[in-house]
This record gives C-alpha cells, structure tokens and sequence, in this order.
C-alpha cells in the first residue's frame, strides 16, 4: 500500500474538514454558523413584540401593522492565521518505505500538529464568543486594535446589591428571578439557561446549604435528587425555572497561565435558542488559493527549498454576532468586595 502523504493539499484539507469543535467549548460548539461572502458584517439588532391584535369592522380595511425594529450594525472579521512549519526528518518518515513504526510516530506527529493548529483557532473563536457576550469584544495586540459594541442594554449588566458570598437563599433567588423577568419583558421570550464557574455555583450550593435548616425555600428549590445531578453530570436543569451550565473550560495565556472562558462570580444568563439570537458568522477566506466565495476554515501547504520545508496553514475569518442583545443578562460580579 502506497504511503499517504498527510501534509498533501488535498488530504491536510481533509483532515482540516473533519476536526469538529469540542464539547469542551460549549459556547461556540452550541451556536450556529452562517456563511456571509462579504468583507464586512452587517447584522439586524432585533427588537421583539408581545403586542396583540384588535378587531376589525366586518368588511373593512386590515389595519396596518408596524413592522418590528430594527437596527443595523457593522464590524469587520476576526482574520486568523497561523502556520507551523515540518523539518525534513518528519517529511522523510512520512515518505520513505522501510519502518511502520517510524512513519506512524510521523504521521502521529503531523496529526498533533495540525490539531494543535485547529485547536488554537477553536479556542480563539470561544474566547470571543464569550466576550461578546459581555457585551463588548477588544482585541489589544500590537498589531490588532479593534473593539466591536454588541449594544446590550445597560439595564441588562446589573450589579448584586448584596454579595452572594454571603447572601441568604431568598436573595439570591430574587436576584435571578428580577434578571429572567427583565428578559421576559424586554425580549419577550423567557430565559432558558444561565452560565457560570464551578465557583459561582459553590456559592449558591453553600448559601443553601447554611440556611436550609432556616428556610424551607431552600429544600424545596434545590433538592437533593438536583444535586445528586449536578454533581454527576455538571448541569443543574430545572432550577429556578433555567438549565445551569457549568463551565469548566480553560485556555492557556500566552505566559501559559490556564485561565477560564468564563470569570469566576460572574453570571450570564440567555435565551439564544430563539430567534438565532447569537451566531458565528463565517467570512471569505483572504487567500488567492482558496476556492472562490470560500467561507469556513481554509488549509493549505507549500513546500520551502531552501532550507528545506513544508509549511502548513489554516486561516479562519469570522465574527460573533448578537442580533437580540435582550435575550441576555450579564452580571459581571456576584460576590463583590
């Protein structure tokens, strides 16, 4: 059997085309991704609707209806690329008959490499989504200064009046039920899931936990069978009318320091299964090789000849973008001070 060369165009674009986005990254894994064969992005900022109908004389005129507003906002892509480079001992085992052993070490090694290359877009990608969602994205590189604004009311960053540090159950569940309210009435469409550190949901689990005896409420809101869950599976369903999600979620800095998508006491609690209140935008890939119109994520290589060399690249333009910025809270800090 003929060896597979991985680093060919074809293949590499192959293998590229196969590599999902993990569950581990639950934000950017969850949303959906529309193609926009465009430079920039323009997106539709949605305001719902509860208003009801009223009745008409028989045989009369329908009554015109105003339609929903609308505003538009514009930004440009996120433009990612990286490459790594393969010295030749690599490419020689990947080429040469002779040891199985040695071309499978090789061709573990590319696969490494190429994921490791995918991974660092996927994790940029969630990364964004996740700042997006506190309502601003800023990029501060020396190379990259940009800030896109996602308009999130300010009604809809609240701060707590008392630290959930120390707070009572009946406080932290009037905090939450004021901020699925101001969804409800602003959005028109309920909160379903809220997001948070393990911390944050310590501080809930030990707030109830020290008053329980105390208040009835907190036995009756967080029984044992939803803890038992919790700490089974990581999402607490059901409680205070919302699906919690833990995230446990981690990307090294560039001084690799393991720092989490989402900070410890802070909060967001959304609606983005209605309406595609949140997507990933994908833009045309920049290369002159890429297929024309392409969208997605784009691979290629080329070899150096001096010094010898293969080069392998994987652009990704994209942009998060939130079109019904009141389908979300954000809560920067639940235990200040």
């Amino acid at each position: 059997m003929p060896n597979i060369d991985l680093l060919e165009p074809t293949v590499l674009r192959g293998v590229v085309e196969k590599l999902t986005t993990p569950e581990t990254l639950p934000l950017s894994s969850a949303l959906p991704k529309t193609p926009y064969p465009f430079p920039t992005v323009t997106w539709d900022v949605i305001k719902g609707s509860r208003q009801i109908a009223r009745p008409n004389v028989p045989n009369s005129e329908a009554h015109i209806v105003p339609r929903l507003g609308v505003s538009q906002e514009s930004a440009s892509f996120v433009y990612v690329r990286e490459k790594k480079v393969f010295e030749p001992p690599t490419l020689h085992w990947l080429r040469a008959p002779g040891s199985v052993e040695n071309t499978q070490n090789a061709e573990n090694a590319v696969l490494r490499e190429v994921n490791d290359l995918n991974q660092r877009v996927d994790n940029f990608v969630e990364w964004s989504c996740w700042q997006a969602l506190t309502g601003t994205l800023t990029f501060n590189y020396p190379d990259v200064q940009a800030t896109v604004d996602y308009k999130i009311p300010n009604s809809h960053k609240p701060t707590v009046g008392e630290t959930w540090a120390t707070a009572t159950p009946p406080k932290i569940v009037a905090d939450v039920r004021a901020w699925t309210r101001l969804i409800s009435k602003d959005a028109r469409v309920p909160a379903t899931d809220a997001w948070l550190t393990g911390v944050t949901m310590d501080r809930i689990f030990n707030s109830f936990a020290a008053n329980g005896a105390a208040n009835a409420l907190a036995g009756q809101l967080l029984s044992d069978r939803m803890k038992d869950q919790y700490y089974s599976t990581g999402t607490l369903p059901g409680f205070l009318g919302l699906d919690w999600h833990v995230v446990e979620s981690f990307y090294d800095t560039t001084n690799g320091v393991a720092t989490s998508y989402v900070a410890d006491d802070a909060l967001f609690l959304t609606n983005l299964k209605s309406g595609r209140a949140m997507e990933i935008m994908e833009g045309p890939t920049a290369d002159d090789e890429a297929p024309a119109n392409f969208t997605g994520k784009f691979s290629k290589t080329w070899k150096e000849k001096d010094p010898s060399a293969r080069q392998c690249l994987i652009e990704y333009n994209f942009l998060p973008v939130i079109t019904r910025p009141e389908q979300l809270v954000y809560v920067a800090d639940v235990a200040p001070g």
